[in-house]
């Protein structure tokens, strides 16, 4: 009761002093050199995709949709706020039960003095569970839908030219509709990060952090305090270097310590973290590798420990054609729990696109795509639980540069 009360204060505070902090920006930039901007863009798709449900026994559809986003912004010398909007849906010709629509709605902040970077954002997202599974759960064949409200402040004090101390936070809610039949469970994240960052050379930077989160989850519609919770805090060491104009390398390397209490059951786990990327780009080429090892929020009602690899390259053939490859691998493991349940993704997308004018982008595009699962949608561990789709997509891109007005 008094973490649940101690949740419910602190979205009242955070949400009070945004609306605050959002309007004292506003008043502040009014006084110097501003511009307000609008801009725009739809996301049209259309294809077929072999496996929608990602099951042994496929059933493919026919799919169509459309994503349209606008931006507004105000930026000044010192401040600058912006706002976002999407309201989308996706239509299955063959699974109605999947016509759903998406909403996803941004509010950001920020402030700079002479020794202080001030920065706040606030979102709201409205999204089938299936657009995220990949992530989350790995559950495609559900056609619940999620809400998630959450709250990001940051603060960064300069110690000098070279030297910045960061405190950042997030926080999070995520619930689902009645459509899963209590299959998932509703969920607070809660994340706070404090950093210390020095700029060595033009070159070469690096950072030493500590963090701490919390994970609580709770049965959807019950109105109980939840009786699954993770707290994970740990120290990272983040070190960034420009080898050239062209390559570009960065990793952070961390331990973790995660504590639990499930169902009145106490454990712990240590474990790494990690996050590496190289990125190549030339003229005509860009590539980029990463690693990354993380906890990972579960629709489930349980933390988990991911590792993901990646590989994208885009290549231009000419001057308004371009390809590109996209391969990426995850390994998700449950943290501190008996069963041990995991999955396996692999995703293999390559791609081709004609810029047909500066504001429109026609795409094509074949995705192969796998999971392997020791549990089914239900959470029950099971041998066979190995399924891959085909999925064909044509993709028209409106970009919309839109008005600038400055005063």
């Amino acid at each position: 009761m008094l973490l649940l009360f101690r949740n419910n204060l602190l979205r009242t505070t955070v949400a009070k002093r945004l609306v605050v902090g959002v309007v004292l920006l506003a008043a502040s930039g009014s006084a110097l050199s501003a511009e307000w901007s609008l801009k725009s863009s739809i996301d049209q798709s259309l294809g077929y995709d072999s496996n929608v449900q990602m099951q042994q026994n496929a059933q493919g559809s026919f799919f169509y949709k459309i994503i349209p986003v606008l931006t507004l912004s105000h930026t000044t010398d010192v401040s600058e706020i912006r706002a976002d909007a999407l309201y989308g849906t996706q239509v299955y010709s063959d699974l109605p039960g999947f016509n759903q629509d998406m909403q996803n709605y941004a509010l950001s902040g920020k402030y700079k003095t002479e020794r202080f970077d001030w920065g706040i954002a606030l979102n709201h997202s409205i999204t089938p569970t299936r657009n995220n599974a990949l992530q989350t759960s790995g559950n495609f064949s559900a056609n619940a839908v999620s809400t998630t409200q959450s709250v990001s402040p940051s603060l960064t004090y300069h110690l000098s030219e070279i030297d910045n101390l960061t405190l950042a936070s997030s926080y999070s809610a995520t619930s689902f509709d009645n459509a899963t039949n209590d299959l998932f469970r509703n969920y607070n994240n809660l994340e706070i990060n404090f950093a210390w960052q020095r700029t060595w050379t033009e070159r070469f930077s690096s950072s030493l952090g500590l963090f701490f989160s919390n994970y609580e989850s709770k049965q959807s519609g019950s109105s109980q305090t939840s009786n699954i919770n993770f707290d994970s805090y740990g120290i990272n060491l983040t070190n960034a270097y420009n080898l050239s104009e062209k390559w570009k390398l960065s990793g952070t390397v961390g331990i973790r310590q995660t504590d639990s209490t499930i169902s009145s059951v106490t454990s712990s786990s240590v474990g790494f973290l990690a996050d590496f990327s190289a990125d190549y780009t030339t003229d005509n080429l860009t590539t980029s590798f990463s690693f990354r090892r993380s906890l990972a929020p579960s629709n489930f009602g349980r933390l988990q420990e991911q590792t993901d690899a990646g590989m994208f390259l885009n290549y231009r053939i000419a001057e308004n054609l371009s390809t590109g490859f996209n391969i990426y691998y995850s390994e998700s493991t449950q943290v501190n729990f008996n069963d041990q349940a995991s999955r396996e993704n692999i995703v293999l997308q390559p791609s081709i696109n004609w810029h047909l004018a500066p504001e429109w982008t026609l795409s094509g595009s074949y995705r192969y795509r796998t999971q392997d699962r020791t549990q089914d949608d239900f959470g029950n561990l099971s041998a066979n639980n190995f399924a891959e789709s085909h999925l064909i997509m044509l993709t028209l891109n409106f970009n919309w540069q839109g008005l600038s007005i400055s005063k």
